[in-house]
C-alpha cells in the first residue's frame, strides 16, 4: 500500500463522507438549501443574498464595502455577515459560478471543521482512528447540520478546532510557528463574519489554556502571556474588519439588555432531551416543534448539538470511570468535562446559575446564549474520541462504531434541510419580471411575514412550493438576487436612523377591514426614501396608490404591486429648509400637513442656515458605483441638494473639487449646500475606519508572513 495513502486516508475518508452527504446539491442537477425560518428564510434572504452580492462585486474586481441596494444604502463590510475577507469566500466567489461557489463554500466549512478536529485530536496524541472518529462526528453533528442556512455561522464555527490545535501544538513544542498560526487562524475566524461564535470560542479556549498552563508550572505565566499576545495580534490582522464594525456598533439600534439576551431565545432544561433524540420534542420540518415564544420557548436550530447516542454514551462512560480508574489523557478529560458542563450551563441562560456572565461585555452584546452548544458539541466529540482511543486496536469494533455513528447522523440529518432547483430559484419571480420592465426606484414590501409564518408554523417545509412562490415578495435582502433596490434591509446591526425611517413608513399603514388605508404622511415618508412601488399580500385602498400587477393565487395569497401615483425623486434641490436637532423632531416635522417631501427638507444643522434663494435647478446622476456617485447640477440661485441615500459616517462630498459638509436630512438622507451656477458633485464612501485600518492589517499580515520564514523552527525556552 503506498505510503502516501497511509498518511492521507483519514482525510480522504472525511472528504468522501462529506461529499456523499451533500451530493444532492450537485446530483442530478444543481440545487441550493432553502431552509425556511420565522418570517423568512435565512438561507435565501441572508446567506444566498449576501454571497450573491459578494460574488457580483468580486467578479467586477471590487470589494463590497457598501451596498446601495438595501436600506437606502448599508455598510456591508461593517455589518460583517458577508465574510468579505474570509479566504474561501474570496477564492470561491471570485472565480467560480455563483451556485457552484455557494455550495462548495458550505462543503468547505464542513471539511475545515472535520480536518481541524482531526488535527487537534492528533495533537493530543490520539490515534488516527480515534481522531477520525472525533472529526467525523463533530463535522456531521447537529450544530452544523441545523445551521446550514447560516453560512457565515458555520464558517466561523469551522475554525474553532483549529484554534485549539494551534494552541496545543505551541504548548507542546514551544515553537513560535504555532503562535503565528494562531494569529492567522483567529483573524480568519473574525473575517468569517459571526463574532458571537468567535467570542464564545475564545472563552472556551481560555479555559483550556488556563488548565493546560497550570499543569506546566514553570512556564505557565510565559506561555499564557505569549498566547494572549498571539490572540491580540490576530485581532490586529483583522482590524480591517473590526474597526468598521465598531464604527457601526456606535450608531446601531441593538439592545444589550441582559434580560432580553437571556430570554428572547431561551434554551430550557427540557431541551437537554435533544441530546438523545433531536426530534424528541418535534421537528420544524413538519411543524411539530413547539413554536418560538420569547421568554417561554426557543427556536429548534438554536437548541441542537446532537452527535448520536454512541458518542454520548462513550462520553458519559468516560466521565463516570474517571474517578475510579487510572487512564491516559486524564488532564484532557477533566478539561473537556469542565468545558462540557460549563457550555451547557451557559446555554441554559436564565435557567442556570452562570447567567450573570451575560451582563458583562462582550457577552452582553449577543443574543442566543445557546450558541455555546458549539463548545458542547466539540467537547462531546473530543471526549468520545478519547474513549475510542482505548479500543481503536479492536478494528472490527472500531469500524462498527464509526460506521454506525456516521450512518446514524446521515439518516438523522440528511433530509433535514430542504433543497430547491438552483435554476428555478434564481429565475426572477413574476413580480421581479414585471418590475424589470418598469425601471423602478426603490421598492417596499409588507404583509409577507404573517402569511409566511402561518404556513411555516402549520406545515414546516415538507412542501416548499409556497416558499418558492413567496419569492414574489422581493423582501430584504432577496431583492439583491434580482438586481432590485429595497428600502428595507435584513441585517443584524441596523442603524438608528434606518430603524426610525422604516418605523415611520410601517406605522403609516393602517388596517381597516379587509384593506389597508394610507395617510398623507405615508406618501411623504416613501417619497423621501425614493420608493416607487410597494409589494404586498394585502389590498391598499388609497388615491395615492395604483394597483398595477398581481400574481396568481397560491395558498390563498397573491402578491400585488402598487405604484405611487406621484413619482418620487432620488435627488432634488430646494431652498425650503427647516431645521431640527434630533430624529424624533425630524419625524414630527415631517408629519406636518404642510411638509412637501419633494420640495422641502428638514436638516440637522448646528449653525445658522445660510441665506438661500432658488429660482430654477437641474440635477441628475451621471455616473454611479456602489461607493461613488457623480451628480451634475445647474443652479439658478443657491440651495441644498438632497440625496435620498443613507446618512452614514465615511461618506464624503465635493462640489467642483472642493470638500463640503454632508448634513443628515429627512431622518436618513444626505444634504449639501450648492452655490449658483454649474456644479459637479461627487459623493464618495471613504470610511476612515476602513482606510486607516487597511495598512495596519496589511503590515501586520506581511510581518506574520516574514515571521513564518524567520522563526520556522525556533522554540521558546
Amino acid at each position: 500500500m503506498p505510503k502516501i495513502f497511509l498518511k492521507l486516508w483519514p482525510f480522504l475518508f472525511l472528504i468522501v463522507i462529506i461529499f456523499i452527504f451533500f451530493a444532492r446539491l450537485f446530483i442530478p442537477h444543481q440545487t441550493i438549501f432553502i431552509t425556511p425560518d420565522y418570517g423568512r428564510s435565512d438561507a435565501w434572504h441572508l446567506s444566498i443574498a449576501h454571497k450573491y452580492y459578494l460574488a457580483q462585486e468580486l467578479k467586477k474586481n471590487r470589494l463590497p464595502i457598501w451596498n446601495p441596494h438595501i436600506g437606502t444604502g448599508f455598510p456591508t463590510l461593517a455589518e460583517g455577515q458577508t465574510g468579505i475577507f474570509f479566504l474561501p469566500n474570496l477564492i470561491l466567489f471570485r472565480f467560480l459560478p455563483f451556485v457552484t461557489a455557494y455550495n462548495l463554500s458550505i462543503i468547505t466549512a464542513f471539511l475545515i471543521a472535520a480536518f481541524g478536529t482531526y488535527f487537534f485530536c492528533r495533537s493530543l496524541t490520539l490515534t488516527k482512528l480515534a481522531s477520525l472518529y472525533g472529526a467525523s462526528v463533530f463535522a456531521l453533528g447537529g450544530f452544523f447540520m441545523v445551521h446550514v442556512q447560516h453560512l457565515h455561522l458555520i464558517q466561523t464555527a469551522s475554525i474553532l478546532p483549529w484554534l485549539f490545535w494551534a494552541t496545543n501544538e505551541f504548548l507542546k513544542s514551544r515553537k513560535i510557528l504555532f503562535l503565528i498560526y494562531l494569529s492567522l487562524l483567529l483573524s480568519q475566524q473574525i473575517f468569517a463574519g459571526f463574532p458571537q461564535i468567535t467570542i464564545y470560542g475564545l472563552f472556551a479556549l481560555s479555559i483550556y489554556i488556563v488548565f493546560q498552563t497550570i499543569a506546566k508550572k514553570k512556564k505557565a505565566i510565559k506561555s499564557l502571556s505569549l498566547l494572549i499576545l498571539s490572540a491580540l495580534f490576530g485581532f490586529v490582522i483583522a482590524s480591517i474588519q473590526i474597526a468598521p464594525t465598531f464604527e457601526l456598533l456606535k450608531i446601531a439600534n441593538r439592545s444589550d439588555n441582559p434580560r432580553s439576551i437571556l430570554t428572547q431565545f431561551p434554551y430550557k432544561t427540557k431541551n437537554l432531551l435533544q441530546f438523545f433524540d433531536p426530534y424528541v420534542l418535534g421537528s420544524p420540518k413538519d411543524g411539530t416543534y413547539p413554536h418560538w415564544s420569547p421568554n417561554n420557548w426557543g427556536i429548534y436550530w438554536e437548541s441542537i448539538a446532537y452527535v448520536g447516542i454512541i458518542p454520548l454514551s462513550l462520553t458519559i462512560t468516560l466521565i463516570l470511570l474517571l474517578p475510579f480508574t487510572k487512564m491516559k489523557y486524564k488532564k484532557e478529560i477533566v478539561i473537556f468535562t469542565i468545558l462540557l458542563v460549563t457550555s451547557i450551563l451557559l446555554s441554559l441562560g436564565a435557567s442556570a446559575p452562570l447567567h450573570p456572565l451575560f451582563s458583562i461585555p462582550p457577552f452582553s452584546i449577543f443574543r442566543v446564549p445557546s450558541r455555546f452548544l458549539l463548545i458542547t458539541q466539540l467537547s462531546l466529540c473530543i471526549l468520545a474520541a478519547i474513549y475510542i482511543d482505548k479500543i481503536a486496536k479492536k478494528h472490527f469494533l472500531y469500524a462498527s462504531i464509526l460506521i454506525v455513528s456516521t450512518v446514524n447522523l446521515f439518516v438523522i440529518f440528511k433530509n433535514y434541510n430542504p433543497i430547491g432547483s438552483a435554476k428555478d430559484w434564481l429565475t426572477p419571480p413574476q413580480t421581479a419580471q414585471y418590475l424589470e420592465s418598469q425601471n423602478p426606484a426603490r421598492i417596499y414590501s409588507f404583509g409577507q411575514l404573517q402569511k409566511w409564518n402561518d404556513y411555516f408554523l402549520s406545515n414546516g417545509w415538507q412542501d416548499t412550493g409556497y416558499y418558492y412562490f413567496a419569492r414574489n415578495s422581493l423582501d430584504q435582502n432577496a431583492n439583491l438576487i434580482f438586481n432590485l433596490s429595497q428600502v428595507l434591509s435584513y441585517e443584524s446591526l441596523p442603524t438608528q436612523r434606518s430603524v426610525a425611517s422604516i418605523s415611520s413608513i410601517s406605522s403609516a399603514f393602517k388596517k381597516e377591514g379587509s384593506a389597508y388605508s394610507t395617510s398623507a404622511n405615508l406618501v411623504k415618508f416613501l417619497a423621501t426614501a425614493n420608493v416607487s412601488h410597494v409589494i404586498t399580500t394585502e389590498n391598499i385602498e388609497s388615491p395615492d396608490f395604483q394597483k398595477v400587477f398581481a400574481t396568481e393565487v397560491n395558498n390563498n395569497t397573491s402578491f400585488k404591486i402598487y405604484k405611487l401615483v406621484k413619482n418620487p425623486s432620488r435627488l432634488f434641490v430646494t431652498d425650503q429648509i427647516k431645521t431640527a436637532n434630533t430624529i424624533p423632531q425630524i419625524t414630527k416635522a415631517m408629519q406636518n400637513p404642510d411638509f412637501n417631501p419633494t420640495t422641502q427638507t428638514i436638516m440637522e444643522i448646528d449653525s445658522n442656515l445660510p441665506e438661500l434663494k432658488l429660482q430654477n435647478w437641474e440635477a441628475k446622476i451621471v455616473e454611479e458605483t456602489p461607493t461613488r456617485i457623480k451628480i451634475g447640477a445647474k443652479i439658478d440661485g443657491n440651495g441644498a441638494l438632497v440625496l435620498s441615500d443613507s446618512f452614514y459616517p465615511g461618506w464624503q462630498a465635493t462640489v467642483n473639487g472642493r470638500k463640503t459638509t454632508i448634513y443628515p436630512a429627512n431622518i436618513n438622507s444626505r444634504a449639501i449646500f450648492l452655490e449658483n451656477g454649474e456644479n459637479q458633485i461627487i459623493f464618495e464612501y471613504k470610511p476612515r475606519s476602513f482606510y486607516y485600518s487597511l495598512p495596519i492589517s496589511l503590515i501586520s499580515l506581511t510581518f506574520i508572513v516574514f515571521c513564518i520564514f524567520k522563526f520556522l523552527k525556533t522554540r521558546i525556552t
